[in-house]
C-alpha cells in the first residue's frame, strides 16, 4: 500500500508541475517579447537622437545632415523722427570764459592717445553725411556731424545760460580743472568702458570726472568715441533713445560723431526750452 500511495502522489503532483511550468513559460515569453520591444525602441531613440545631435560639418555633409537649417531672427522698428535725448544739469560760467579740462596722464599712456582725446574736445572739423546712411532721411539729404565739441558748439546762438564753447586742455598729474579726465588701465567690474560723475550745487555742475577704463586695449577710434560720449555727459546731456546716436547707452561705432541733435540738445538745455528731453528732428 505504501508504493501505490507514493505512486499516486507522483501522478497527482506531476500535472500540477506541468501546469505551473506552462504558465511560467507564457509569462516569461511575454516578458521576453516586451524586453525585446523596449530594447528596440531604446535603440531607435538612441540612434535617432545621436544622428540628430551630430554637429554640422562643412561641405556636402552639412546639407545632408541638416537640410533645413536653423536660423535666429530679430527685428526692430525705427522712426525717422521722434528719438529723444535726456537733459541733465548745466554749467554756469561767465560769457567768454573757458572750461578747464585736465587729462591725468599715467606713464603708460602714449602721446598719441592724449592727442586723440584733445581732438575730441578742441577740433572744429565738420563731416557731411548722407541721412540715408543712418536711416534718418532719404537719399540726397545730408546732415552735419562734428569731430570735436568745440566745433559742434561754436555756432549755437546766445542762450539764457551761457553754453561752454571755449576749452583749455591741460595734461597735469594734479586733479585740478573743471573736468578731470582719468585714463585707467583697470577694467570696470560692471563692464563699462566709460563713466562720468558730475558734482552739483543745486542745478549747476561745478566739477566733472570722466574715467575711461582699460584704455590700453582700446583702439584710437574707440578712445575718441568714448571720450566724445562721456564729454557730452560732462556738458549735461543724458542718453539718447536713437541706437545710432553718439549719446546712446551702447555706442554704435559706425559713425561715432557729434550729431546735429546732440547740438540741439545742448542748446535746449542751456536755454531752458525743454521739459527734460530734446526731440530729434531726424
Amino acid at each position: 500500500m505504501i508504493r501505490p500511495k507514493n505512486f499516486f502522489k507522483i501522478i497527482e503532483l506531476r500535472p500540477f508541475r506541468k501546469t505551473n511550468l506552462k504558465s511560467n513559460s507564457k509569462v516569461s515569453k511575454i516578458k521576453h517579447q516586451k524586453s525585446i520591444l523596449v530594447l528596440q525602441i531604446g535603440i531607435l531613440i538612441f540612434f535617432g537622437g545621436y544622428f540628430t545631435g551630430l554637429p554640422l560639418s562643412s561641405g556636402e555633409n552639412e546639407e545632408s545632415l541638416n537640410p533645413v537649417g536653423l536660423f535666429n531672427s530679430v527685428y526692430s522698428v525705427e522712426n525717422l523722427r521722434g528719438d529723444s535725448i535726456a537733459l541733465s544739469k548745466y554749467w554756469k560760467i561767465p560769457k567768454g570764459s573757458s572750461l578747464v579740462v585736465n587729462i591725468l596722464n599715467p606713464v603708460s599712456i602714449s602721446d598719441e592717445t592724449i592727442s586723440i582725446i584733445k581732438e575730441t574736445i578742441l577740433s572744429t572739423e565738420k563731416i557731411n553725411l548722407e541721412d540715408s546712411l543712418l536711416h534718418k532721411g532719404p537719399e540726397n539729404s545730408f546732415s552735419n556731424y562734428y569731430v570735436g565739441w568745440a566745433g559742434a558748439l561754436e555756432n549755437i546762438p546766445d542762450t539764457k545760460i551761457t553754453v561752454p564753447k571755449n576749452f583749455e586742455v591741460l595734461n597735469s598729474q594734479k586733479s585740478n580743472g573743471d573736468i578731470v579726465v582719468i585714463l585707467s588701465n583697470i577694467k570696470d567690474r560692471s563692464g563699462n568702458t566709460g563713466y562720468t560723475k558730475t558734482i552739483l550745487e543745486g542745478d549747476e555742475i561745478v566739477k566733472a570726472f570722466i574715467t575711461i577704463y582699460d584704455i590700453d586695449s582700446l583702439s584710437n577710434t574707440q578712445v575718441a568715441t568714448i571720450m566724445r560720449h562721456e564729454f557730452g555727459h560732462a556738458l549735461g546731456l543724458g542718453h539718447s533713445t536713437a541706437p545710432e546716436d553718439l549719446m546712446a547707452p551702447t555706442i554704435d561705432m559706425t559713425y561715432p560723431y557729434i550729431s546735429e541733435c546732440n547740438v540741439k540738445a545742448v542748446a535746449d538745455l542751456y536755454d531752458g526750452n525743454s521739459d527734460g528731453t530734446t526731440i530729434c528732428e531726424k
